[in-house]
């Protein structure tokens, strides 16, 4: 992974393009409509709309006011409602590709009369090259999780390559139609530039990313107003913060170990549950708990000494970037991939589901707090995460794409 400078653009209006400054230029960003994806790209919306920039965000209304907020204008899409989301990550993306091949057919007459000038894309949301170019435009990727790495399809969907992943035939189809260079690989595990938003340090065995132009920016954090705000009680007391995410939180056993981990510490703790264990409870809570639906993250963890997640990348990155410890608790292959690196880097502790009991809860939360090595370690990623320019730094990538290539696709 490749870490560039930034440089500023010099303002000003219209579609010109001189020199190192990049006006006005339409931006467009395709996206899966789940919140581990659209969350890390809002910033960057705003940082772009603020330099100038018109952004296109193509998602489906769930997140439309979330992407009005930052400055976006909407272009959605519709797909069928789902259940919980598959721990199985070969079946999620079966299900993704065919999300793509609904979105695209609703999304290509949108854009017909309105092309944009660059094309910023997903991991999963292939529908955005794909456009790119048969539109003649360039692409930057943007990844919330780990750059394709030696063993990353092993690990991530348990088959030995990508094409026995169901339905990368269709993908390969589409791929050829549209007549993207490189076919399936290039649009999989080999896009020519990538914005992550998670610093060098947290890729998965960074020695094996090649032959790509990648920017580790760190989370890409924002305002966050639209979901409400949270403030610590008064006391002091320390804060521990309970998520297990958006997608696998129907938990309630593990919410109940939680509860029973944490009871008699002292301590305040505020769990995020879901919908539907929220409205059907976990039970008496002691004093000092909180359970809700969902709670303004950024907040909560601004006051947090533990965070007890899942382990999902933006999650996780939060935390770093406020400097709190984690202990993760995955749930699906992608968030043990986290785990581990968790656990290598010395942020925190990876603590498996089936181990996940109330006595080795508490004594994981407990170890967090207090492990100096932990502190430290947690304290220098937050440094990275710091020096990597998070959303500015992404704006930068894409203005310099926009200078270095305005019309060529890959």
């Amino acid at each position: 992974m490749i870490l560039r400078g930034r440089t500023r653009p010099h303002g000003g209006a219209g579609a010109d393009m001189q020199g190192d400054a990049v006006r006005g230029a339409h931006i467009a960003v395709f996206n899966v409509p789940m919140h581990g994806h659209v969350l890390p790209t809002l910033a960057v919306v705003g940082e772009l709309v603020e330099r100038g920039h018109r952004v296109s965000y193509a998602v489906t209304a769930d997140f439309a006011d979330q992407v009005r907020a930052a400055g976006g204008e909407p272009v959605l899409y519709e797909v069928p409602p789902s259940g919980e989301a598959s721990e199985d990550m070969t079946h999620m993306v079966t299900e993704v590709l065919g999300l793509n091949m609904l979105a695209l057919s609703q999304l290509e007459p949108q854009f017909a009369h309105d092309r944009p000038d660059l094309v910023l894309y997903d991991v999963y949301a292939w529908m955005g090259p794909l456009l790119a170019a048969r539109w003649g435009v360039p692409v930057v990727q943007l990844a919330p999780t780990h750059l394709p790495y030696e063993g990353l399809v092993q690990e991530f969907f348990g088959v030995d390559e990508i094409s026995q992943i169901p339905g990368h035939s269709e993908l390969a189809a589409a791929v050829a139609e549209f007549g993207v260079p490189g076919g399936v690989h290039a649009l999989t595990l080999a896009p020519p530039r990538t914005i992550a938003f998670f610093p060098r340090t947290f890729q998965r065995r960074p020695e094996t990313v090649r032959g790509r132009d990648a920017h580790g920016v760190g989370p890409a954090i924002s305002d966050r107003s639209f979901q409400g705000s949270w403030q610590a009680p008064k006391g002091g007391r320390p804060v521990v913060y309970v998520s297990l995410g958006s997608q696998f939180n129907r938990r309630p056993e593990f919410y109940r170990s939680c509860r029973d981990a944490f009871d008699g510490m002292g301590w305040h703790v505020v769990m995020s549950v879901g919908a539907e264990v929220a409205e059907r409870g976990i039970g008496p809570l002691p004093q000092g708990f909180e359970v809700h639906a969902s709670v303004p993250q950024l907040d909560v963890l601004a006051a947090s000494s533990v965070f007890v997640t899942h382990g999902g990348m933006g999650s996780a990155m939060e935390a770093f970037a406020l400097g709190v410890p984690v202990v993760a608790v995955p749930q699906m292959a992608e968030q043990r991939v986290n785990a581990t690196c968790i656990a290598e880097l010395g942020l925190g502790l990876y603590l498996p589901p089936e181990q996940a009991d109330s006595a080795s809860l508490r004594e994981a939360v407990l170890t967090a707090a207090d492990d100096q090595s932990i502190a430290a370690a947690v304290a220098a990623l937050r440094r990275e995460i710091m020096e990597a320019g998070g959303a500015s730094a992404a704006a930068d990538v894409v203005e310099k794409t926009l200078t270095e290539a305005p019309s060529v696709s890959f």
